[in-house]
This record gives structure tokens, C-alpha cells and sequence, in this order.
């Protein structure tokens, strides 16, 4: 399209040769560009599966270097035409053809118009409209018109995402003096996941929390803000023990800030229909591989489990439980619940991640683990060449979970 759009642009003057010369030029060089960023593309779909930039990214690392190499150049080269640097520049200045000499006759005869003669009136009308725009932003909001601001965050899918993923990895803080934060705490190698959230969230602050610990964080402690996230979560939390603490948030919210904004009491139940599994996936779960030694034959056994880890919130475990076709089982020296579905049942899990995916880096390990599902389901795990791919992979994901 920009190929077409600068073709379509210069050739308008299409009685003077020189800017047909430039247009075929101009639609010439972006269409190498293209070529480069569309064989590009087409290796990362070859080698990774997805065009999505985080699961491109966390996965580059375990790509074989060459490929990685061929990827750059070819998106390199597409950004250079685009762009119009060093090599394919010429198709720049030459678009310029048919445009320059009618820009510059048209701003001459712009200078003696009468309406760019008005001087300083022009100006003052200007900043009169300008100030009346600014006051009519910065007048102070109702209550309601910020509630309205509040529900207009309509991307539910990222939305349950994140109460999922706050369920799991996020604080709601009330310091001794009544002063609010929310914050989500990540390993610093997993940063990424933070950066994300603020960029949908359009708020918050992401910097390093702890230099020793190695770890991020994405914070937000303004009253505005604070208020967003409040008409999230509110009635869309899941465990108990979160809804406590987000009540006595909302409780210190209201007292400090002087409003009145009701706590929902409502039994929010997430579903393999909707992304808060997939959030709390994120910070909560697991994906494990083990490989044991079956006497009964010669071949390995390859025994898979996704689990899910909680402390407390007896009953939301037993219910993730139910519609996950898992077991829960209880870890004294976690002094929480583990729900656990094994190789057989995994069927539900596998389908419910290709529509909504894992954001962090734990899509590695999912990556990985989802290769050794589709070895075994398919019966291959008993061939040498296939038991020795599961070893890979076993070993990689192993690796991503000492990375994280």
C-alpha cells in the first residue's frame, strides 16, 4: 500500500514524463522492500509458529543463529526501503517530482491571500480556540464521567487476562499512612510482560524494584489511575482471599479520597471461554515433563502434568479442578493446593492455549511442552529418534524455567 500510495501520488501529474519515471521508481524500490519483509515473515512463521513480537522474541533465543541472522537481514532490508536508506534512497527525492514545484507555486500565492495577511489576529483567534479546547479538557470531572472513562476499557480479552494474571503476581498496598499502590512484581528477565500491561492499561510506571533480587515492577499509585483499576476488578475477582484484599483496598480508597464507591459482591467464575486461565497460567502454573524408565518394555515413559498452585482458597481450587478434569491435592510444606491434569486429560488444556495464549516468557516452556505432547499423543515417544527430540526439549524447558 505505501508502494501504490506514492506510485498513485507522484503520477498524478501524470502529462510530465519525469513523474512517471518517478512513480515506477518509487513503486520499484518499496516493492523489494517488500519482498525482504515478506520472506522475513515467512521464516518466523517456518521457525516459530506466530508473528506476535513477545512470543517472537522470547522464542529468538532458541532459534538456530543463521535463521536468526536471515530474519534480521530480511526485515533490515525492508526497513531500509521503507524508510529510504542507504542503498535504496534514490526512490526518495525522486518522489518528490511533480510535487515540489507545485508546493512551492501554491505557498507563493498562499502568502498573498488575504487570509494569511490577518497578522496577530490570526493568532489570538488561534489561541482563543486553543484555550477554550484546553479549559473544556481540564474542567474538573464528575464522579460519573470518570466511572464512564473507567468502563470504556473494552478489550475483555486482555482484560481477564490481567485479572488473572493479578490474581497470581499482583499487590494490592495500603502503606501505614493510608497512602495506595498497586504493583505487579516480575523477575527482571520477564520484564517485557510489564512494559506490555502499561501499554494496554495506557498508565502506570515500570522500573527496576530490586538490583540484587533482579526483579521489575509496574506500579500505579495516582487516584485517577487507581480508579481505573479499581472498576476492573471490582466484581471480576475470583479468590477469596484476593477479594478481601482488594475490599479493604477499596475500603482505604474511599476513606482517603473521600468517595463512596460500592463493593461488588459478586461470584465471578472464570471458564475455559474467557482469558483469566490464561493470566493465571502466567504467574501461577506450570508445565512439567518427566521421563521415567518402564520396565515392562523397552520403551520410555513420558508422563505430562499442567499444574496450577494456590495457597488457601480451598473452594476456587476445587472448582478450577472440575472444569479442568484435574485433581487437587494438598502440599503441607506449601500449606496450599495444587491442581494437576496429567498426560491423558491434557486434550482441553492444549485447545483452550490456541485461543488464548501465554504472554510471559512461560510460552517457552508451553512452546516445548506442547512439541512433547504431540509426540506422545501420537504414540512416537517409543522411536529413539523421537525419545531423543522429548530429551531436547525436556532440557529446554528445564532452561527457560532456570531463566525465569
Amino acid at each position: 500500500m505505501v508502494g501504490i500510495c506514492s506510485y498513485l501520488l507522484v503520477n498524478f501529474w501524470f502529462t510530465r514524463i519525469a513523474a512517471n519515471q518517478s512513480s515506477i521508481s518509487a513503486f520499484l524500490t518499496n516493492r523489494v522492500g517488500d519482498c525482504f519483509l515478506t520472506i522475513g515473515m515467512f521464516i518466523i512463521l517456518w521457525s516459530i509458529g506466530n508473528l506476535d513480537y513477545a512470543t517472537v522474541f522470547s522464542l529468538s533465543p532458541y532459534i538456530n543463529e543463521n535463521i536468526v541472522t536471515i530474519i534480521g537481514i530480511c526485515l533490515l532490508i525492508g526497513a531500509m526501503a521503507k524508510s529510504s536508506q542507504i542503498g535504496l534512497h534514490i526512490w526518495l527525492p525522486m518522489a518528490m517530482e511533480g510535487l515540489l514545484s507545485r508546493a512551492f507555486l501554491k505557498l507563493y500565492y498562499m502568502r498573498e491571500h488575504p487570509a494569511s495577511s490577518l497578522g496577530p489576529l490570526r493568532f489570538s483567534l488561534f489561541g482563543k480556540i486553543q484555550d477554550e479546547g484546553q479549559s473544556a479538557e481540564n474542567s474538573s470531572r464528575s464522579f460519573s464521567e470518570t466511572t464512564c472513562e473507567a468502563f470504556r476499557f473494552k478489550n475483555d480479552k486482555f482484560k481477564l487476562w490481567f485479572i488473572g494474571f493479578v490474581e497470581g503476581d499482583g499487590s494490592f498496598i495500603i502503606n501505614k499512612d493510608g497512602y495506595l499502590e498497586f504493583r505487579i512484581t516480575q523477575s527482571s528477565k520477564d520484564a517485557q510482560i510489564l512494559f506490555m500491561i502499561k501499554k494496554e492499561l495506557g498508565f502506570g510506571v515500570v522500573r527496576i524494584q530490586d538490583f540484587s533480587k533482579n526483579t521489575h515492577c509496574y506500579r500505579v499509585r495516582d487516584k485517577n489511575n487507581i480508579l481505573k483499576l479499581i472498576f476492573i476488578f471490582n466484581g471480576n475477582i475470583f479468590f477469596y482471599s484476593r477479594k478481601e484484599q482488594f475490599k479493604l483496598w477499596l475500603k482505604a480508597f474511599n476513606l482517603k479520597y473521600k468517595e463512596n464507591i460500592l463493593y461488588l459482591d459478586k461470584e465471578f467464575k472464570p471458564s475455559l471461554n474467557d482469558a483469566w486461565l490464561s493470566g493465571f497460567t502466567d504467574a501461577e502454573g506450570c508445565f512439567s515433563c518427566s521421563v521415567y524408565e518402564n520396565k515392562s518394555n523397552t520403551a520410555k515413559l513420558v508422563r505430562l502434568r499442567y499444574i496450577l498452585s494456590q495457597k488457601g482458597n480451598i473452594e476456587n481450587m476445587d472448582y478450577l479442578a472440575n472444569i479442568l478434569d484435574g485433581k487437587k491435592h494438598y502440599l503441607k510444606s506449601y500449606d496450599g493446593y495444587n491442581v494437576t491434569v496429567n498426560t491423558t486429560k491434557l486434550f482441553r488444556i492444549i485447545q483452550y492455549f490456541c485461543f488464548y495464549s501465554l504472554r510471559t516468557k512461560k510460552h517457552i516452556v508451553y512452546f516445548n511442552w506442547k512439541k512433547i505432547y504431540n509426540i506422545v499423543i501420537n504414540k512416537k515417544h517409543i522411536d529413539p529418534e523421537s525419545l531423543l527430540l522429548i530429551i531436547k526439549y525436556k532440557s529446554n524447558i528445564n532452561k527457560s524455567n532456570y531463566n525465569e
